[in-house]
């Protein structure tokens, strides 16, 4: 018997989009769902996991998830070690990383310590940014302990526009490995591309979108849809106030403590564009 399954990623932290995107799920009667990552990381990270998890709980939905970048930041192990640590970039992350992890139950780390990074079921193949990523010698730094490899590479992830060439080369990856589904999210920017017999599909984001629609998006998967095995982006509305009042309320969040910050993020969830563009010069 085939399932509706519902893909959603990048949540950061946003649960009132998430409560949106969940009763949206509901409504469309899917019963596994599949998270890409990026679970946590914003100004309600308990209460995010918390919905999610419950959420699937008590409705009897098959839950997955993967790990995103967020994740493998916040698992990081021995951020007292980390290499230069004087950049500001890693100052900042370190502050941001402890927040997270004061705001975070032991039993929330370890969960999330259980994602894999990618996820093959039958023909598909889920991850967070691309299968590809790690293969890059982009990614590898030199010098650098495995342990700390992930904290130092932020992978581009996979867009519409991407080069023919790059095009070209992950579809190879998908036909070499057998693959004619590929989802994948990170760049908060959803498309469904068809070439061929293979599918590449990014999920957008349910909690920050950054492609100039404030509305959360979510993938749905229907194998019974009346012209056969379909995908379609769905978008939600919901009340950004209530995120606005979140990030008020979260005390000593190090990327907001500054006026002007937590302004430019509450522009971002209300447009559907990156925080740097409300940032006065």
């Amino acid at each position: 018997m085939s399932v509706r399954i519902a893909l959603i990623s990048d949540i950061h932290g946003n649960s009132p989009a998430l409560r949106a995107v969940l009763e949206d799920i509901e409504h469309q009667g899917c019963s596994r769902l599949v998270m890409l990552g990026d679970l946590y990381n914003g100004p309600d990270p308990q209460g995010s996991i918390d919905l999610l998890r419950g959420w699937c709980t008590t409705r009897g939905v098959e839950l997955l998830c993967l790990r995103g970048n967020a994740e493998a930041y916040l698992l990081t192990p021995d951020l007292q070690s980390l290499p230069r640590q004087d950049e500001a970039w890693n100052v900042e992350m370190i502050r941001q990383i402890g927040w997270w992890r004061e705001h975070l139950s032991r039993e929330a780390l370890a969960w999330m310590g259980t994602f894999p990074q990618l996820l093959a079921r039958d023909s598909a193949c889920f991850v967070h940014d691309s299968p590809f990523d790690r293969l890059s010698l982009r990614w590898h730094k030199d010098g650098v302990e495995p342990k700390y490899q992930e904290w130092f590479y932020h992978a581009p992830g996979i867009r519409e526009n991407l080069p023919e060439t790059e095009w070209q080369a992950l579809l190879g990856w998908m036909g070499a490995h057998h693959r004619t589904r590929l989802f994948c999210a990170h760049t908060h920017v959803p498309f469904i591309r068809q070439i061929g017999e293979l599918t590449v599909c990014n999920t957008g984001s349910a909690g920050l979108p950054l492609d100039d629609d404030p509305r959360p998006s979510w993938i749905l998967f229907d194998p019974d849809a009346p012209d056969g095995p379909g995908l379609s982006i769905r978008r939600v509305e919901y009340q950004i106030a209530h995120i606005w009042q979140l990030i008020e309320q979260a005390d000593g969040y190090p990327h907001l403590q500054d006026a002007s910050m937590r302004e430019a993020h509450k522009q971002m969830l209300a447009t559907g564009r990156h925080w740097h563009y409300f940032i006065k010069k």
